[in-house]
Parts: C-alpha cells; structure tokens; sequence
C-alpha cells in the first residue's frame, strides 16, 4: 500500500511539472496612469478656487424644477436605462452562474426499462426471456476546486458585475447631462427668439420712418420696398427660432423616453447656471475615483486577469467525484427491498496531454487582459484630455464674452444713432442696414457664447465624474496577471 501511495504521488508530481502553463504567454500591456498622472500637473490650478466635487443630483444646483422633473422621469423610464438595468442583470446572472461552479451536481432519475434478453445476455444461457429493470435513485458530480480555477472564474464574473454597476451609474449620468445640455440649447433658443423678435421690432420701425420720409418727399419708392423687404426677412427669421424651439423640445421628449406630447408640455426654462470657473483641488489623482468609466475599466483589468488565472489552472489535473444511490429491481413490488438497494462511487482524475486547446485558451484571455489594459489607459488619457480642453474653452469664452459684451453695446449705440439720423433726413438707408446687420451680429453672437459657457460647464461637471465617487476598494487590488 505504501509503495502505491509513493508511485500515486510521484506520478502527480510529474503530471504537475508536465501539465504546467508555458511561461511565453505573459501580457505585454502595463497600466501606466501613475506615468500619465505624473504629466498632468497642469491641471492643478492655485489661482482657482477650490470646488467641490459635483453631486449625484448636480443639475438640482441649475434651480429650475423643470429641469429636474424631466431628468427624474428619464432616470425611471427611458429605454437607455432599461437596456442598463438589463446589462446589470445579466451581469449578476454570470456571477450566479459562476457561483453554481462551487456546488455539487444532483438529480434524481426514476425509470423502468424493458428487455428481450439475447443468449449471450442471459444468466442462463437460454435466450428469449423477457423482463423489467425498474430503477429510482440519486446521480451526483462534485469537481474538486484544487487549483483555484473555479474561484478564479467567480473572481472575474464579480468584477464584471462591478464594472457592469459602474456602467449603470455611467449611463445616469451620460442621459441627465445630455438632458441638461439639450435643456441649455433650449434656453438659448428661446433667447435668439427674442433678439429675432427684437430685430423685427426695429426693421417694422424703419418701414414707419421710411413711409413718412417717403410721404413728406425726402426718400424714394424703392427705399421703402428695401425696408419691407428687411422686415419680411426678419419674420421669416423668428419663424425659424419658432421651429427650433419645437425641435430641441421634441428632442427633450425623446431623451426623456415620452412621445411627443410631452413637448407640448415644456415650458421657457429658467436655470441659474454658475459659469465662474472653479476646479476640485488635487484634480487629476482624485479624477481617477470619480470617472466612472476609468474605474469600470480598472474593475474590468482585474476581471481580465483572475481569468487569466483560471486559463493556468486548465493545465493541471482535474479531479471529481461521482455517485449514484438509489433501488433497482427486476419486480415492481420489491423495488424498495433491501436486495435493491444500489450505490457506487467513483472518484476519476484527469491530466491534459495534448494542450493546444489550452495554449490557445490562456493566448485569448492573456490577449484580452492586454486589450483590457490598452482601454483603461485609452480612457485615462481622454479623461484627462476631456478635463483640460473643457478648462481651457470656458477660460476663452470668459474672455470672449467681455469683447462680445463691449461689441454689442457698441453696436447698439451705433444704431440708435444711425436710427435718428435716417428718421431726421440725415443718413441713408444703406447706413441704417449696415448698423442693423453689426447689432444682429453682436448681440447674437454674445448670445451664444453664453450658451456656450453654460453648455461647457456641463461637460465640466461630466468630464468630473457627474456626481459619481467610488468607494470600493479596486485599488487595493492587483493588476498584473501572475
């Protein structure tokens, strides 16, 4: 016995050697955020000051309950977070699926079989007898977790779910920013509404002064066709503002998930957007737990590299258990007799030789871990990118509006002027149009470098994490396949 225990356990160790993963397959990809944070110093800015982070509910901070009515109602019903809510679940499903590797496999089978017994079948060498196996019992399978792989495997399903959670909260925050920004457009739109009704305004002014210069002799017939002419534009114009409007609130309904109708509900919004800059302090190390999809693609490098681990462990031998325990009976009355009572039990080993399939299994998880990696510093480096072009644009526009600003009350001041003029007998026409189209252009630019600046602060608050934060503890893991 002993010398079978020896010649059992020097073949196990040879088998171990032999079966071993090849050490050639290693992920070429490293996480390099400690490099890149370290070239990122820039966007640490003193002379701002200090923020908070944004909220779960950041756009609550806008003051319009509009606003908010309509993101609470897509954040319940839209089709977006339907689909996220189905990934969620899948994604818990695979962890279920992966936890049921740990428990044994058990089910009942009953049946009754009928025979005609060959010669060569029968006992007693006669042939052509008939008879009935009835048969009631347990068949179970228990495969030993020796190497960790089926551990391995739930490892990487519970941070895909992780992942699959931050996911979830990523899409929140993709549809309420896209909401808001929409929202933003709106109110501009209605802002270049007035300006267009403000430009209407004074062109049906002009046509009044051109028809009593006309009546009094001072002007021609053909200045006036060009000043009705310049009113019926500017009508057509806040027709055009009319049609955009209905447009950004039909795009409202459709992100919000609600048919049309709900736009017919929208009314002017009126949000009170901070647009002074002001960043959180120790910006770019802090990003790193408040992108979400930073940290859903850090959880996904661990998953990667737990199955990885579990890839190894295929090479090795496997061991499992079977049984079966139950009655069996040639007589229906004696199947629960003691003569029928039945079991075995079968312990089985198995050791891959020809490991191709294998080779080729840890090659396309080890690929994975490595694309893994690639998508983790990808979305790194754009996050950090994102956050330094939002700083520099609203930095600009902060600048560009006080030149616009001064343009258009420069502007204005030229065409009242002009205005008073051409109402004296003093300009010409062409002066009043010329001022006209300066203003339209000053105030309209202005207009939308506000729009702008409110727009921007909203990719602000997204590329910041909008609200998210992680708390789990993804850090303190590791990273790098073994």
């Amino acid at each position: 016995m002993k010398h079978l225990v020896k010649r059992f356990s020097i073949a196990i160790t040879l088998s171990l050697c032999g079966c071993a993963a090849p050490n050639s397959i290693q992920p070429k990809n490293h996480l390099t955020n400690q490099a890149v944070l370290a070239h990122s110093h820039q966007l640490n800015h003193p002379q701002l000051s200090p923020a908070k982070w944004p909220t779960q509910t950041w756009w609550q901070r806008l003051g319009d309950t509009q606003l908010d009515h309509l993101i609470q109602t897509a954040l319940n019903h839209s089709p977006t977070m339907q689909l996220a809510d189905a990934n969620l679940v899948n994604a818990s499903a695979m962890v279920m699926a992966a936890n049921a590797h740990f428990d044994p496999t058990l089910s009942a089978t009953a049946g009754a079989t009928r025979s005609r017994l060959s010669r060569s079948e029968d006992s007693t060498l006669q042939g052509n007898r008939y008879g009935t196996l009835y048969t009631l019992g347990l068949t179970g399978n228990y495969t030993f977790d020796l190497w960790g792989g089926n551990r391995d495997i739930w490892e990487a399903s519970v941070n895909n779910q992780r992942a699959a959670e931050i996911d979830h909260q990523a899409a929140k925050i993709t549809l309420s920013s896209a909401i808001a920004q929409t929202y933003i457009q709106l109110s501009n739109a209605y802002a270049l509404q007035d300006l267009a009704r403000q430009d209407l305004e004074r062109t049906q002014r002009i046509v009044e002064i051109t028809q009593r210069l006309l009546k009094n002799g001072l002007t021609s017939e053909d200045r006036l066709y060009t000043a009705q002419s310049s009113a019926a534009a500017a009508r057509q114009i806040v027709k055009q503002r009319a049609l955009v409007i209905r447009q950004l609130k039909n795009a409202l309904a459709t992100l919000v998930g609600q048919g049309p109708d709900l736009a017919t509900t929208i009314q002017r919004p009126s949000i009170q957007m901070k647009t002074a800059l002001s960043l959180p302090q120790n910006l770019p190390a802090s990003l790193l737990s408040h992108r979400p999809d930073i940290v859903a693609a850090k959880w996904r490098v661990e998953a990667m590299s737990k199955e990885i681990d579990a890839a190894k462990t295929r090479f090795y031998p496997n061991v499992n258990l079977s049984f079966w325990a139950g009655f069996k009976a040639m007589l229906g009355d004696a199947v629960f007799e003691d003569v029928s009572r039945s079991w075995r039990v079968g312990p089985a080993i198995s050791l891959p030789l020809f490991t191709r399939d294998l080779k080729a299994n840890l090659i396309e998880k080890t690929a994975g871990y490595d694309r893994a990696v690639a998508q983790y510093n990808d979305t790194l480096i754009k996050a950090l990118g994102e956050v330094s072009d939002n700083i520099l644009i609203i930095k600009s526009l902060e600048l560009q509006l006080k030149d616009a600003q001064q343009s258009m009350r420069l502007a204005d001041k030229s065409y009242h002027i002009t205005e008073k003029r051409y109402e004296a007998g003093m300009g010409s026409h062409l002066e009043v149009l010329l001022a006209e189209q300066q203003l339209i252009q000053a105030e309209s630019s202005f207009t939308q470098l506000k729009n702008q600046q409110q727009e921007q602060q909203v990719y602000l608050i997204r590329s910041l994490g909008g609200g998210f934060h992680n708390t789990s503890p993804s850090d303190h893991l590791t990273t790098t396949a073994n």
